[in-house]
Parts: structure tokens; sequence; C-alpha cells
């Protein structure tokens, strides 16, 4: 087994370290949370890990397990709540839609007696 390499103890989180750490594992996933907690306590039991990384470790652990309790909860309240009332379409579409083919239509049917689109002047006529 390979031990970590480093000589002197590492120093605990800085508060900058911590909040980096803690963003990271806000945005993670349910699995990939439970995959960070199971790495982490696999660490911890390991007697190789130096005694210096375990604080770091097991702040990242207790984080990573508040996070899991809060997403699992939060995706339990999202499959609780019932979908958002999608209101059914109602009829006043359909008429501006028939509106919109007759308008189409007439202004096709007045371009198709109007050739070339120019009107008849009173010139014409004569």
């Amino acid at each position: 087994m390979h031990k970590d390499s480093i000589a002197t103890p590492l120093e605990p989180f800085t508060p900058e370290e911590e909040s980096a750490l803690f963003d990271k594992l806000d945005v993670l996933s349910i699995p990939e949370l439970e995959n960070y907690i199971g790495l982490a306590q696999n660490s911890l039991r390991n007697k190789g890990l130096e005694p210096t990384w375990r604080p770091r470790v097991a702040i990242g652990l207790q984080r990573a397990e508040i996070v899991l309790v809060r997403e699992a909860a939060a995706q339990a309240l999202r499959a609780e709540a019932p979908p958002p009332e999608v209101p059914a379409p109602t009829k006043a579409k359909a008429k501006s839609r028939k509106k919109a083919a007759t308008v189409v239509a007439e202004t096709t049917e007045s371009e198709a007696a109007e050739p070339d689109g120019e009107a008849e002047t009173p010139e014409d006529a004569e």
C-alpha cells in the first residue's frame, strides 16, 4: 500500500479552501455525493492515509452527508408536489388561425387578380 509522501503536517483548511470545497460539494448530484461519501469513508478507514489528511477528509465527508440529506429531501418534495397545471388550449386560438387564414387567402386572391402586384389606375381603364 502506498503511503502519503507528505512529511510535514497539513494545516487545517483555510476559510477559502473550505468554502471552495463546500461549493463543489453543493453542485454534485445524488449519485456523485453517494460516491464521494463512500470514497471518503474508505479513506478514513484506510490505515495508510497520513493522519494529517484525516481532518480534511472528515470535513468533506460531513458536508457531503449534509448536502446528500438536503438533496434527497428536495427530491422527495419535488416528487410529492403535483405537477403545475397546464391550462387547456382555448378556442380563441383556433378562431384567430381561421381569421389569419382568411386574411392570407384574401390577400392571395387580390394579388392573383392584379398581375405583377400593380393596381389598375383610372388612366389604364380608359
